[in-house]
């Protein structure tokens, strides 16, 4: 068993060990709540993107200070760009979001696997907590961005929900046949996203199978060793630090929830488009 299926299997049992619990428990949208959850995101979650700087290095040969210069202010501006795009056209960005999330998400499986079959992995922690979760999911999204856009999205998702719950039914018997590791995470994703409160299933989904995942990857792809792979990725931590510092700062003054929630999610996709766009240039590098 490789690292990649061993890890596979070690979320899968996580995930079906918060099912369970949450079966039994469900936490309730409290402050210190929320505040563990960004805590754990940051910490287990944001630094598979803090290596981008790995990828950098070896696919533009950045090495000097003006040439790591010309990257780090790319990939700022890539981020505030998505920061104006959220103040300016909210409901535009976060569908944008959603899509964007769908694609990197649905490049945790291997590429071996079916097109549809991978973004139907991608969208589960996104569209399937609605069957259970709709009254959460409105509350999440209101908050986010407001009454009217917050239900628009969470309708539509609940109202592709079912659909979409049978073509991951299916995909899941078709991947029982062809990859059993496979299906394993197809299954323990699905059933995560439908019982677990949706902050929870989201946090174990982000960190512990995307994360973790992209590290492997990231560490396998660069041959560095994990000491070296921890300090490439502290220096760009820092940063995201002192920016969700100043982010708090500059945020519209409102009550701690929905701000917290506001520096979390659109935080990551400001981090999110400039990622893909780096990552995706490993998977086609003629492009």
């Amino acid at each position: 068993m490789n690292q990649l299926k061993a890890q596979g299997v070690c979320f899968s049992l996580l995930a079906i060990a918060v099912v369970i619990i949450s079966i039994f428990w469900q936490p309730t949208n409290n402050l210190s709540y929320l505040i563990i959850l960004g805590v754990i995101i940051f910490f287990l979650g944001v630094p598979h993107g803090a290596l981008d700087p790995i990828f950098a290095s070896k696919l533009f040969s950045v090495s000097s200070w003006r040439s790591w210069s010309y990257f780090i202010l790319l990939y700022g501006l890539l981020s505030l760009v998505m920061v104006i795009f959220w103040v300016l056209f909210p409901l535009l960005f976060m569908i944008t979001f959603l899509c964007l999330s769908v694609l990197h998400f649905s490049r945790d499986l291997e590429n071996t696997a079916p097109r549809i079959t991978k973004l139907l992995y991608g969208g589960a922690v996104i569209v399937l907590p609605t069957v259970l979760h709709y009254d959460v999911m409105v509350n999440l999204f209101t908050l986010i961005l407001n009454q009217e856009e917050g239900l628009l999205i969470v309708n539509f998702l609940r109202i592709i929900a079912f659909p979409y719950l049978i073509l991951l039914i299916l995909s899941i018997a078709f991947e029982s046949y062809r990859n059993t590791f496979q299906a394993i995470e197809l299954l323990s994703v699905s059933l995560l996203a439908i019982i677990a409160q949706p902050l929870l299933s989201f946090t174990i989904f982000f960190c512990g199978m995307h994360s973790i995942r992209h590290v492997l990857r990231t560490q396998y792809y660069s041959q560095l060793s994990w000491k070296k792979i921890f300090l490439n990725s502290l220096l760009p931590m820092l940063g995201v630090l002192l920016i969700a510092v100043l982010s708090w700062i500059f945020l519209p003054e409102s009550p701690d929830y929905p701000r917290i929630l506001q520096l979390i999610f659109v935080g990551l996709a400001c981090l999110t488009v400039p990622h893909m766009l780096l990552v995706d240039r490993v998977k086609h590098p003629n492009h």
